[in-house]
């Protein structure tokens, strides 16, 4: 090892995440709690674990212009929707990548609380978390209004219904 990245890595640390020891936060109706918000990882990854209701939406139809992520799921099923695609049902033990500019949402229509681990790369998504707990408040459930604003300061595109419809006829004409 030359001196000059020995003397970097003294700066570096294993980052050790523990359960217990970080709380739950709320966005509305869902929860969600900070693995790694970047800051070890000199923003290149972050991540978060997200509990999603049963019964519940997510976030509306959506795509990334910086990053890509990634949904490990722990517990339940989430379901993925890419417009003009077939849903993915994603169980626990099971993970989707979605890449940058797919579009995209997820949501939980069962039964039983989902759990999912959610990677972005690079890392500065999570701001958009923290962003969006400020608007929604105390409270007041995550609206799509407030959903589209939020993403709007992270690169990100929201859909609208109109997009969405010429998106599925556009695949239809494919298939």
């Amino acid at each position: 090892m030359d001196k000059s990245t020995q003397e970097y890595s003294k700066s570096l640390k294993i980052k050790h995440f523990k359960p217990d020891e970080v709380p739950w936060r709320r966005i509305g109706q869902y929860r969600y709690r900070v693995v790694e918000d970047g800051t070890n990882t000199q923003f290149r990854m972050s991540v978060i674990e997200s509990l999603l209701p049963p019964h519940s939406e997510g976030p509306i139809f959506h795509f990334h212009e910086m990053h890509d992520e990634g949904f490990y799921v722990e517990k339940g099923t989430v379901r993925f929707h890419c417009p003009g695609r077939p849903n993915i049902d994603v169980k626990a033990g099971e993970m989707v990548v979605v890449p940058i500019r797919l579009s995209h949402k997820f949501s939980n229509p069962f039964d039983e609380e989902a759990v999912f681990i959610n990677t972005a790369t690079p890392g500065f998504f999570i701001r958009y978390f923290e962003y969006l707990e400020e608007l929604v408040g105390e409270g007041t459930q995550l609206t799509p209004e407030i959903n589209r604003k939020a993403l709007l300061r992270f690169a990100t595109v929201p859909l609208t219904a109109e997009d969405v419809q010429r998106i599925e006829e556009e695949n239809k004409r494919v298939d």
